[in-house]
């Protein structure tokens, strides 16, 4: 127990280590980009633990909060991406037009996959979060390229196996594996030795896969944000000051329409995160040997110290919404 409080009490230090350590050792060591491969178990080692204590009637009650939903999809695609082209004029119109498009991109592609760990971490509602994940990745097979085109002037392809298998890989395979889980435990141990001595130890497990995630993400990259620091700046501003308003405007949203603090995280979380994985799919498939792809690169640096902000003032969130 005290391995748990010490993650929980010392995380900002831990992640800021963690993208430090990245940077510099995906810089030196470009090597180090071939742990992508570990990518799929590395987000299985964060989802699984969070999916564990999720039940069946939640997850269809989640899907019956059509409000909750509906301002999610609406604030993912249709909000999102016209603040996106918003700051892309005011902070990238004399750039280079591929980083503009890249950064039109980054934050019209929804849901990263770290949605759902950033929501239990913060006690929100995990399955209201994995709803608005799976309807938002099908979604965005259709309205990605319509908002590109509208947009950036550029019709994207995105093929619909990649988008399902990051369903997989995000909600359907943890899910079931964490319900099995859960199933097995309560049947073995009793759920109250279930709930004292095994479930407090689920967080801390899911919170050292997420420092790996976010060491082998922002490795893999190393090489090419500190290659192009001359535009990391500008991206930086515009992805540190977009994320935070649409974290907050969720909220906002939340106050004036009644909704709870657990749903509220969850909906925080699925419009302010976006899907860094799909992003570089995209950005290299359709803009290859461009800067359509730094955008990409460099969010995850920005978008993980947001989200743990907003995690530690999960205490004052919830106080402002039940005022």
């Amino acid at each position: 127990m005290k391995l748990i409080e010490v993650i929980r009490k010392y995380l900002p230090i831990w992640v800021a280590f963690s993208i430090l350590l990245a940077l510099f050792i995906g810089y030196y060591e470009p090597e180090v980009r071939n742990l992508k491969l570990i990518i799929p178990f590395l987000l299985f080692l964060m989802l699984y633990p969070m999916m564990i204590n999720l039940r069946v009637e939640d997850l269809s009650k989640a899907l019956s909060n059509l409000k909750l939903v509906s301002i999610a999809i609406i604030m993912n695609f249709l909000f999102t991406p016209i603040m996106g082209a918003i700051w892309t004029h005011i902070f990238l119109k004399h750039t280079n037009p591929f980083l503009a498009i890249g950064f039109i991109l980054k934050v019209t592609v929804p849901c990263s996959g770290m949605v759902t760990a950033w929501t239990g971490y913060a006690k929100g509602r995990i399955e209201s979060a994995l709803i608005i994940v799976a309807l938002s990745l099908i979604l965005a097979i259709f309205l990605v390229p319509l908002w590109m085109w509208i947009l950036a002037g550029t019709y994207v392809t995105i093929n619909p196996l990649i988008i399902f298998k990051k369903m997989l890989l995000i909600v359907v395979i943890p899910l079931i594996a964490g319900m099995s889980t859960r199933k097995l435990l309560i049947k073995k141990y009793g759920i109250k030795r279930y709930k004292q001595n095994i479930a407090p130890y689920f967080p801390a497990i899911s919170t050292c896969g997420m420092l790996l995630m976010v060491f082998v993400i922002i490795s893999s990259q190393a090489k090419l944000i500190i290659s192009n620091i001359h535009w990391i700046i500008l991206i930086i501003i515009g992805i540190a000051t977009l994320y935070p308003l649409l974290f907050t405007i969720a909220i906002i949203i939340a106050k004036l329409l009644h909704i709870d603090y657990e749903d509220a995280m969850a909906l925080g979380y699925s419009v302010t995160a976006k899907n860094h994985a799909i992003t570089i799919g995209i950005a290299t498939t359709t803009f290859g040997g461009t800067l359509a792809v730094l955008p990409a690169a460099v969010a995850p640096i920005i978008q993980i110290p947001v989200m743990l902000l907003y995690l530690n003032l999960s205490k004052k969130i919830k106080s402002f919404l039940s005022a």
